[in-house]
């Protein structure tokens, strides 16, 4: 039978997908105006700017960044400053909780989009984010159910199926309003779609608190009455010459306590589990016995009660002295020892899975956290912590591109990780960095604080988005010379590097991002009027101390040096017009 070759992909589609969406920003008002839409190569989305620095806040030397603009933009700039960066240096950790396209007006941002602009936005921003993840970060994306199917196609398009990871359900209440339409059902969970750009890549292993369950309950329905007192009964040492001592308990005694018609005494069962909470034990058979452990429990009687005290090989114990009950040959195992008591609850730890209920990330409280007033947008500290925890280590970075109210970069900054959060408008001045200012000194003990114990510590960076290096099909000379220099540099993947002997000609020095001894130079200023032959040849000399391999001279003058005298590692290229072509705008 022949083979049959079948062709296609499944993919999402909508009105416009081929275009971008350009958002003319009100200052005033901190939004987007009414979208427009643009070629994906519009110069509007698709150009680099300079990040234009602003002040320092604490800590100096932090790498922390705040940055005010439009998150397009900024992105398009953030993507080519990570080039060449090494793959500890990007970003390991992206959490974004975008708008969810419920349709309604909220104080700080227009939340009603036409569908086919929600999934433009979104897949633009999506499709920057992965740039500027390290290899084996991950994306965590928080939506709701209105996009959440159709969010989940674009990530699988961008990341790939295999780029997923897993989707968490909280429960973020325990009712709200009725839905709409034919729906009856109350809509109470929201989701957080984590994926990543390299399937081998793992979480990290995170376990968790769980009400206990009625199971555990039956099984935990011995008590300890009494300890008595310690004698030893053998003395040895391991193969590693570390002691084990066996003490035999005199005068212990247990006891059980009965189950009995459990449904209709579940609640009176329940309080006396919680007033014995640190003396609930339940007897483990040992069905597979260590050679350690046959070797310990070969003398062991059935009616007594032993302790080994001894230094673990491997485990979560490993290396430190640890104690184990044994009643006869049974483990006496304490509830204590994997449960905790709390407000009336006892809850055990086990491993994490992707359903995380109001009980253990609650949102009572969240209005207050960070003191600042985000209503219906703000999500709770514990929850964000939990994200991170799982996608990053201390010190790597955790980026949010919707950062509202700051609680990304705050939850980062208390767990010790490196953070860049972007916002437009008038949340940036009025929210964050209030936010952020207590948090360095200390002051903020909302959320998470206390849990790490926060002291403050720390600082970062404010940066607005520049401004463009084009207007009117000419450069835009309402930049500084400097700032006009970074921008063309940025747009070729340059990086500008300390040269004070050319700034003294108006003209500044770059450095290509992935090529070592790449070299670039910006002329930007009307005040040469010409590149002369006795100017490159200084140019050239200065730059051979370096080693290069390579110069490339963007220039807005005319240029004197003749053709054949230019070395042949030189290439000069005109500004604007080596820019404009790259938006088709020549």
């Amino acid at each position: 039978m022949q083979k049959r070759n079948y062709k296609g992909s499944l993919r999402l589609d909508w009105i416009n997908k081929g275009l971008s969406l350009y958002y003319e920003i009100d200052e005033k008002e901190g939004k987007g105006v009414r979208p427009v839409w643009v070629s994906k190569n519009d110069i509007r989305v698709a150009e680099p700017r300079i990040l234009r620095f602003v002040k320092d806040y604490g800590d100096k030397t932090s790498d922390n960044m705040l940055i005010k603009g439009d998150n397009l933009l900024v992105l398009r700039s953030l993507v080519e400053m990570f080039k060449g960066r090494p793959n500890k240096e990007k970003v390991k950790c992206i959490y974004i909780d975008p708008p969810f396209n419920t349709g309604n007006a909220f104080k700080y941002y227009d939340d009603n989009l036409q569908h086919s602009e929600w999934l433009t936005m979104m897949r633009d921003r999506l499709w920057l984010l992965k740039k500027i993840l390290r290899k084996g970060g991950f994306l965590a994306v928080h939506i709701n159910n209105d996009e959440m199917p159709y969010l989940r196609v674009i990530l699988d398009e961008i990341f790939s199926r295999e780029g997923y990871v897993t989707q968490i359900c909280w429960e973020r209440s325990q009712r709200t309003a009725l839905g709409q339409g034919a729906s009856s059902i109350n809509d109470t969970v929201e989701y957080v779609l984590i994926y990543t750009n390299d399937p081998l890549a793992k979480l990290n292993k995170l376990q968790k608190f769980y009400e206990i369950e009625e199971r555990t309950i039956r099984q935990y329905s011995k008590r300890i009455v009494s300890f008595g007192k310690r004698k030893i009964f053998k003395e040895s040492k391991d193969s590693d010459g570390n002691p084990i001592t066996i003490f035999e308990l005199e005068e212990f005694k247990i006891k059980s306590v009965s189950m009995r018609d459990f449904e209709k005494r579940y609640v009176e069962i329940y309080k006396e589990l919680l007033d014995n909470f640190d003396s609930a034990v339940r007897l483990s058979n040992q069905q597979k016995e260590s050679t350690f452990q046959q070797k310990v429990l070969s003398d062991f009687k059935a009616n007594k009660t032993y302790v080994v005290e001894y230094i673990p090989k491997r485990g979560k114990n490993k290396g430190k002295k640890t104690e184990v009950f044994y009643h006869g040959k049974d483990v006496v195992l304490f509830l204590k020892n994997y449960a905790r008591k709390e407000q009336g609850v006892i809850w055990k730890l086990d491993d994490m899975n992707n359903f995380w209920t109001r009980k253990e990330i609650s949102m009572a409280g969240v209005a207050s956290e960070g003191k600042v007033d985000f209503r219906r947008s703000k999500k709770p500290e514990k929850l964000i912590q939990r994200v991170i925890e799982l996608c990053s280590g201390e010190n790597d970075f955790v980026f949010d591109s919707f950062a509202g109210s700051g609680t990304t970069g705050a939850v980062a900054h208390k767990m010790n990780r490196r953070w860049i959060m972007v916002e437009f408008g008038r949340n940036a001045d009025e929210l964050i960095i209030p936010r952020m200012q207590r948090v360095i000194t200390g002051k903020d003990q909302t959320g998470i604080s206390k849990d790490v114990n926060w002291q403050g510590g720390g600082g970062f960076k404010y940066y607005q988005l520049g401004e463009s290096v084009i207007y009117e099909q000419d450069m835009n000379w309402k930049l500084k010379a400097e700032e006009m220099a970074e921008a063309v540099f940025l747009h070729f993947q340059y990086r500008p590097t300390d040269a004070k002997w050319l700034e003294k000609e108006s003209m500044y020095l770059g450095r290509h991002q992935s090529a070592r001894y790449h070299f670039a130079i910006s002329f930007a200023s009307r005040e040469i009027k010409t590149l002369t032959a006795d100017l490159y040849e200084k140019i050239v000399a200065e730059l051979e101390r370096e080693k290069f391999k390579h110069l490339t001279i963007f220039t807005n003058v005319a240029v004197s040096v003749p053709p054949e005298s230019l070395n042949d590692r030189v290439l000069v290229k005109k500004i604007p017009a080596a820019i404009l072509r790259e938006y088709n705008l020549l």
